[in-house]
């Protein structure tokens, strides 16, 4: 994010006034509230929102600076001259983070880890962690080391959007014959307008997704902007702005502690920190003998300021370290002190020898010579994890074609008298990658969309049998066993599953998933299949009943005259199992759970008194557990991709006893509904 020191942005549109240092200071604390935060309470600040907001400020004064020099704004000029400053310090921590990663991190990170060092370095990271965040086979792993830079991916798409916005206000201008300033105001005023309504509205309905989207966050942008177009009309007396200024310092410390920021953000709760911002910055306008302006502009505050963009690039990073080496949830107050002076530490060095050097380069911003340097810095950051993905890549293909063999059977294990000790696979840098189809070609449906998707898999055409696959993630994760079974039997597979949402017609807090469970069962009579494959309960430990919601919607399928192919819900654990394995070993117990308490005796839907005589019921806990736990690892090969669902190497070795039970059914059922 745009936290970086460079003075010359800092200004207003007021001429006699060209340096603002309360702006500086004011960074500096929502940096450090970020910081804190992040390394004590774990939640969110509301800092963020603050940078937001003073972005929007200092941007749109500076395109206005120069659109009042030369009539106009260059693209290349303007976005060259902003890369110049903040690729060097984010590109270098970057090439740090992977060399780092490569040494130091977990395996089982690197897969999530390299993903987001290209979304980093390519601006898009916020809508990586869109997808993870909502994401059931990925909401689960560990943070990585650039999580943070979703906030800076957010700021370079909104520089894009403010440059077509002032040059269409430009344009608008001179059809208008007025100044810049008009249609400028009326156009932030209507992003900040429809923003902020798309902000509340979709927050409300998919926080997790909200929180990263552009579309909520640009709203604040907007704020500064307009404060910017405003500001010189707003006269305060001396003693009202000095109280307005401390009020807003107050507001901005206050903010993560006094709401719900993690779980309500950014929404109408984001006003908050956004307009504590404002305060501030009216305040600074209008200055009094003790207003805030004078703690935030002092010296020692706008020295830090100059520090503040990379003290939050590598606050994150020394935090996530800190941890992979300390292996502790909490960061004791001694610890973190250190963690906060050395990321000050490292941002100086940072700046001092990477970004003021390359700053200080005499050339134009918009010439060949700057676009080689921002060139060649990429290319050195893409390359490298380029390379770190093939190495990764090229180990996983080769070791995918032993899954299966007698060394490594997976559930062909349980028939089998001795299988030789092997180093489990998928290996720990693959196995975050090892899912099944839907999860990865957009098919399995995201949480906050009700929409009902239907995905066809295996043979397609000139097929004998058609097998629906219904349900949440804990459905989507047997299509492999499906897919392995369906052209030796001429089977088309259907993928009907949304993550989060069971097949049941129970009150999800998902009204999406409420609107996908109303119309699936007219989705799936359309698709007239001989057989609907789903789970019949709920494999936690807290839940011992088959939950009524299911029920009907057998009932409903029942009425229909669709057969069902009920399977026992897989074992959840209670930690990420690739995680734990990687760290303690596959056979520790630290990474297996008891057998009788995801499944005491009898089950859930043998305890029913009259279940729909259209479901026919498999148990299959058995090739997951044996008489007292449920194993990580089984036959060599990594059952688990996170706490829960099953990977596809494991799932396809359980095909065939799956085929057995399968096969019969679906004849009966065909022959069944043609008769």
């Amino acid at each position: 994010m745009c936290i970086e020191g460079d003075q010359g942005l800092v200004e207003t549109v007021n001429q006699n006034k060209k340096f603002r240092p309360e702006i500086e200071g004011l960074r500096v604390i929502a940096a450090l509230l970020v910081a804190v935060y992040h390394i004590w309470l774990g939640k969110v600040s509301g800092g963020v929102d603050v940078f937001f907001v003073v972005s929007g400020f200092l941007i749109t004064t500076s395109l206005l600076s120069k659109v009042r020099r030369t009539g106009t704004v260059n693209f290349f000029d303007f976005i060259f001259g902003l890369l110049r400053r903040l690729v060097p310090a984010a590109f270098f921590i970057l090439f740090t983070v992977i060399v780092l990663s490569y040494f130091f991190l977990p395996e089982v990170q690197w897969s999530q880890t390299i993903k987001e060092i290209f979304a980093s370095a390519f601006y898009y990271e916020n809508w990586q962690l869109a997808y993870t965040a909502t994401d059931y086979l990925d909401h689960t792993n560990a943070k990585s080391p650039v999580q943070h830079f979703w906030a800076m991916s957010i700021q370079g798409q909104f520089y894009i959007i403010w440059f077509l916005l002032i040059w269409l206000a430009i344009w608008s201008a001179k059809w208008m014959k007025t100044t810049v300033k008009k249609p400028l105001f009326i156009l932030f005023l209507i992003l900040f307008a429809v923003s902020f309504v798309f902000s509340v509205y979709l927050t409300a309905i998919n926080q997790p997704w909200a929180y990263f989207d552009t579309r909520t966050r640009v709203w604040e942008f907007a704020l500064g902007g307009l404060l910017c177009l405003l500001l010189t009309r707003i006269k305060l007396p001396h003693m009202l702005a000095g109280l307005l200024g401390w009020l807003g310092l107050l507001m901005l410390v206050s903010c993560g502690l006094v709401l719900n920021v993690s779980s309500l953000f950014p929404g109408y709760v984001a006003l908050w920190p956004t307009l504590a911002a404002v305060f501030i910055l009216i305040s600074g306008e209008n200055p009094s003998k003790f207003g805030v302006e004078k703690l935030l502009g002092t010296a020692w505050m706008v020295k830090l300021g100059a520090l503040s963009y990379g003290f939050y690039l590598w606050h994150w990073v020394v935090l996530t370290f800190y941890h992979v080496f300390k292996e502790v949830k909490h960061v004791p107050l001694t610890d973190g002190l250190l963690i906060l002076a050395g990321s000050l530490l490292l941002s100086w060095l940072t700046t001092r020898f990477v970004e003021r050097p390359l700053r200080k380069m005499k050339f134009p911003n918009k010439s060949a010579r700057t676009a080689l340097l921002l060139g060649s810095l990429l290319a050195i950051v893409a390359g490298s994890n380029a390379f770190w993905f093939y190495q990764m890549s090229s180990d996983q293909v080769a070791d995918q074609k032993l899954i299966g063999s007698d060394d490594y059977p997976g559930a062909r294990s349980i028939d089998m008298d001795n299988v030789p000790q092997k180093d489990y696979l998928p290996e720990a840098e693959a196995i975050k990658n090892d899912k099944a189809d839907p999860y990865t070609d957009g098919c399995h449906v995201a949480a906050g969309d009700p929409v009902v998707k239907v995905c066809e898999y295996g043979v397609t055409e000139n097929y004998d049998y058609t097998v629906a696959l219904v349900g949440s993630s804990h459905a989507a994760h047997w299509q492999p066993a499906l897919v392995k079974m369906a052209e030796k039997n001429k089977i088309r597979v259907l993928n009907i599953t949304k993550s989060g949402c069971r097949f049941s017609t129970y009150k999800a807090k998902q009204p999406s998933c409420i609107a996908w469970n109303q119309h699936v069962i007219d989705k799936i009579v359309a698709e007239k299949p001989d057989i609907v494959f789903a789970n019949v309960d709920v494999g936690y430990w807290n839940i011992h009943e088959v939950p009524v919601g299911y029920i009907e919607q057998f009932e409903a399928l029942n009425k229909k005259g669709i057969e069902v192919f009920g399977v026992r819900d897989t074992p959840y654990f209670r930690k990420d199992v690739p995680t734990c394995v990687n760290q303690y070993g596959a056979d520790s117990p630290k990474c297996q759970t008891k057998r009788e308490v995801l499944f005491p005796e009898p089950s859930d839907w043998a305890k029913l008194k009259n279940p729909p005589e259209n479901v026919h019921v498999f148990d299959y806990t058995d090739f997951f557990c044996d008489e007292e736990v449920c194993r990580p690892v089984i036959g060599n090969v990594m059952v688990y991709v996170d706490n829960g669902h099953i990977s596809k190497s494991y799932m396809e070795t359980l095909s065939p006893y799956i085929e057995k039970d399968l096969i019969p059914l679906l004849k009966k059922a065909k022959a069944k509904r043609l008769s």
